[in-house]
């Protein structure tokens, strides 16, 4: 199964399906980069608007992953 289809099939599930994939992925994302923790956890209590995305902003950078 392609990730073209596997990203069609998500895109039907229920929100809350979607969620606990959502946490599934970033668990094993954890586990392969232990230091995204870390670097996630940093931009979270990071409290400076300087350091924060505008919709757009964050638009552009999905886009481009």
């Amino acid at each position: 199964m392609s990730l073209a289809a596997v990203q069609k099939e998500i895109e039907q599930w229920e929100p809350e399906e979607q969620d606990r994939l959502a946490a599934t992925l970033s668990v094993l994302r954890l586990k392969r980069n232990p230091e995204h923790a870390a670097k996630l956890a940093e931009r979270l209590d990071d409290r400076s608007p300087a350091h924060w995305l505008t919709l757009d902003e964050l638009k552009r950078q999905l886009a481009h992953e």
